[in-house]
Formats: C-alpha cells, structure tokens, sequence
C-alpha cells in the first residue's frame, strides 16, 4: 500500500508510476479535483479494489484543508453549494471530528459511492483504503463514513480494510476510542507513523 501511496508523486516527478506499483494491480479510475484539492485513485487486483487518497498538495487550498482543524459533531448535516449532505463519522454524541477533512469526505462521497456501486454489481467487496498525511487522514475518515452510513449507497457485503500512513488525528478522543474500539480489534485500521514526527 506504501507503493501505491507513491503512486501521485511518481505521476508529478516522472509522468508514470508505472515504476512503483505492485506486481498485479490496475489502475481503474483517477477522479477529478474535488473540494479542496482532494483526489483518489482506484486499483483493482483480482477481488480486491484499493482507493489512494492523495495528501497534501503545493496549493493554499490545500493546506486549508489541513489548517481548518475546528472539531465539528461527528454526524450531522452540512450545506455544499445549497445541497444538504447528510453524514455520520461515528454513534457516540460527543464525538467529534476535523472540519477540513469531514468537508473533503462529503465533497468527494457521491463520487466515491457510485465506484464502490460499480464495484458491488462486479463482485468485488473487499475494499482497502489508504494514503499519505492528509490522505492518510481521509482514508480514515473515508473508513469511518462507509461503516457509519452502509445502506442504499454502501452495500453490507463490503469489507473495509485501512492503512494510513503518517495521518494527522482527525478527531477529538471521543471519535478515537469509538474508531479503535471497532476497528482495531478486527484488524481492519492500521495507522503507521513514525513517533518522532512532529
């Protein structure tokens, strides 16, 4: 997954990644921009898709994101461009979550919906998500809002596997002990960092 990861800066450097990707997986889809400067790419390998959160990019808007880090409720509703986006990052009510990343979650959750949809109809169910720093962030929150909003839009046959590399925290204590309590005890939310990184 740390190769996949490299995938966006080997594409910004050398134009291709084909140098860095793992033996088996294709690349099936690189969205567009969304939001604040967020975007994802989908692999697929066998049965297996991965979506590859990009970090934190040159652009103001982009470290905005990083910066706007007011903890918000972790369900609720947010208005995008007069749209009422309904979401759910967690049950407990004092859980709360980081602002810039919740946003990029619901500017880019319709997109990823439709390709975990497509995904469904193809048999493909398990799903890894991952990323770099503020992709590591949203890979995350990604897995926190597919397991908190499975229904119509997120089949129950789904499972969700995270690896984070070297993410900031994306929510209040509340949020963190519910997000470990679920998933590191199925193994299916691993965060890698490195202690001595400020």
């Amino acid at each position: 997954m740390l190769a996949i990861c490299n995938s966006f800066a080997f594409i910004d450097l050398y134009k291709s990644d084909k140098e860095i990707l793992p033996e088996g997986y294709k690349k099936i889809y690189t969205s567009g921009t969304f939001g604040m400067e967020n975007k994802f790419q989908i692999y697929r390998k066998g049965n297996t898709a991965v979506f590859n959160f990009r970090g934190t990019t040159t652009q103001t808007m982009s470290w905005m994101e990083n910066i706007h880090a007011a903890m918000i409720p972790a369900k609720g509703d947010m208005l995008i461009n007069g749209e009422k986006i309904s979401y759910a990052f967690a049950h407990h009510d004092s859980a709360a979550v980081h602002s810039g990343y919740a946003l990029a979650i619901a500017f880019l959750a319709k997109d990823i919906e439709y390709h975990l949809y497509n995904l469904d109809q193809q048999g493909v169910h398990d799903i890894i998500i991952t990323g770099h720093s503020q992709g590591g962030a949203l890979a995350q929150m990604l897995k926190a809002y597919v397991e908190n909003n499975r229904g119509e839009n997120i089949s129950e046959d789904f499972f969700f596997k995270t690896y984070s590399f070297a993410n900031p925290k994306c929510g209040n204590k509340e949020f963190a002990l519910e997000y470990n309590e679920r998933f590191q005890d199925d193994e299916s939310s691993f965060s890698i960092i490195n202690p001595a990184d400020p």
